[in-house]
Order: structure tokens, then C-alpha cells, then sequence
């Protein structure tokens, strides 16, 4: 049942982060505008790496404290029902075959010392947090490098259709193409520096999960290792029950590492 309900969740939150990606367009400046910055607002990491970068903080990244919040009271809730990055990191993974299950308790703390490396470098006025964040990442992502070449991808194949003029498909190619336009596409198509950069790192992330499902979440990802911190001692976490022998077999399965 909490299983299916966390499905359930992590897939109307990652709908919900593409039509609100997609429902954002630029407005001609380097500031993200909204709705698809509400995701970021809510990110504790980004309001406390921008704090020592800057010194100051927009009054929007205050909505990180409700985060900040429910993770203090719930436990990483964020990363098993929320995050949409774990949730892609979750359906590639279930690409992955079937192995014998390996002991990676060592690699449990890598995330620990991602987190300190972005916080050292924020006090440097280095951002990190814009290509290591998850939310950063996906979204930095999507905007320059899987959003164009899948812009790019749709027109190249409407151009071709309508190039050879197919009997009988230019018809309803037309209205398809009009559809999306008007709603998917961008108005021109959009070309970004460091898309190959950004779009190898990605893939990389995705990668990771044949190697181990949700590697990402559960070694690196320096959001869930915030939020680990701050769920330690959370009201509702989860506790030992007398029959445990501490074998670790849990902590191995764990999704997102949650019980390191």
C-alpha cells in the first residue's frame, strides 16, 4: 500500500515539474522565472549555499524553511516522494539486471563530502549547487540540453515529412505539428554552450543506476545528504525493532540510502 502511494506521488510530482518546465519561458535575462522556480525555492541547499555565497537571500528561498520543516518532523520524505530526479533515477534503474545484491556501505559517505565541497566553495562565491543540486541539475538539463535536441529532433521530422510530402500524412502531420508548436515547442530552436557538458553529466547520473539502482541518490546527491542531517534525530523516523540482528540488508536495498 505506502509503496504504491510513493509511486504514486513521485510520478504526480515529476508530471508536475515537466508542465511547469515546460510552462516557463524565458524573459530575455539569466534569472529562472517562474513556475518551474517554485521547485527551487523549496530547496533548502540552494537557500543555504546562496546565504554564504551572497550574504543574502531572496525572500522566495524562504519557502525552503517548509522543507526544512517537514523533514525535521517526517524524515527524508522528499527524496522517496517528491524528488524528480530520483524518480527518473528510479524507473532507469529498473533497467537494470538482476545482480547479486553488493555490500556498497563504504560509499555511503561520499554524499557527505559532495555536501561539505558545495558548502566550501559557496563560501568562495563558487556555486556549485547549480550543476551538483539535483533539482539544478535536472532542470540546467532539460533547459540545454534535452529540451533542445528534442525540439530540434520534432522539427527535423516534420521538415522531412513535409519535404517528401507523403500522400495522405501531410494532413494530419500539419495539425500535429501546429499542436505542438503551440504547446511544446520553442518558438526557435534553441542552442546552449555547455549542452554537451550538461547532457554528458546527465547521462551520466542516469548511467549510474545500471551500475546500482538510484546510485546518485544514495552515494552523491548532496541534497539528500542535507536532508539526511536534518532527519537524524526526525519524530518520525524509522526505529529498530528488537529482532534486528544489524546485517545491513536494509541499508543495501534502501532506495535512497535513507538509513545511513
Amino acid at each position: 500500500m505506502i509503496k504504491n502511494l510513493r509511486r504514486a506521488s513521485q510520478a504526480i510530482f515529476l508530471l508536475l515539474f515537466l508542465f511547469l518546465f515546460v510552462q516557463t519561458e524565458s524573459k530575455g535575462y539569466d534569472d529562472l522565472g517562474y513556475p518551474v522556480r517554485l521547485f527551487l525555492d523549496f530547496d533548502p541547499l540552494i537557500f543555504i549555499t546562496t546565504l554564504l555565497a551572497s550574504h543574502t537571500v531572496p525572500v522566495a528561498f524562504y519557502l525552503s524553511v517548509i522543507l526544512i520543516v517537514l523533514t525535521v518532523f517526517m524524515g527524508r520524505v522528499f527524496c522517496g516522494w517528491v524528488c524528480p530526479l530520483g524518480t527518473l533515477n528510479n524507473m532507469v534503474g529498473t533497467l537494470r539486471k538482476a545482480r547479486p545484491i553488493r555490500d556498497w556501505r563504504g560509499l555511503y559517505r561520499w554524499k557527505y563530502f559532495v555536501l561539505l565541497f558545495i558548502l566550501a566553495a559557496a563560501l568562495f562565491r563558487l556555486h556549485l549547487t547549480g550543476i551538483l543540486d539535483p533539482l539544478s541539475l535536472l532542470i540546467r538539463s532539460l533547459s540545454v540540453s534535452i529540451y533542445p535536441l528534442f525540439n530540434y529532433a520534432v522539427r527535423s521530422f516534420f521538415d522531412t515529412i513535409f519535404f517528401w510530402n507523403p500522400p495522405g500524412i501531410v494532413q494530419g502531420s500539419e495539425f500535429l505539428y501546429d499542436l505542438l508548436k503551440r504547446s511544446v515547442l520553442a518558438f526557435e530552436q534553441p542552442f546552449f554552450v555547455q549542452s554537451a557538458f550538461i547532457g554528458l553529466l546527465f547521462l551520466i547520473v542516469l548511467g549510474l543506476n545500471l551500475v546500482e539502482r538510484r546510485f546518485w541518490c544514495k552515494f552523491l546527491c548532496p541534497l539528500g545528504a542535507l536532508l539526511g542531517i536534518l532527519s537524524r534525530y526526525a519524530l518520525l523516523r524509522r526505529t529498530l525493532s528488537e529482532g534486528c540482528d544489524a546485517c545491513g540488508a536494509c541499508e543495501t536495498v534502501c532506495q535512497g540510502g535513507a538509513l545511513r
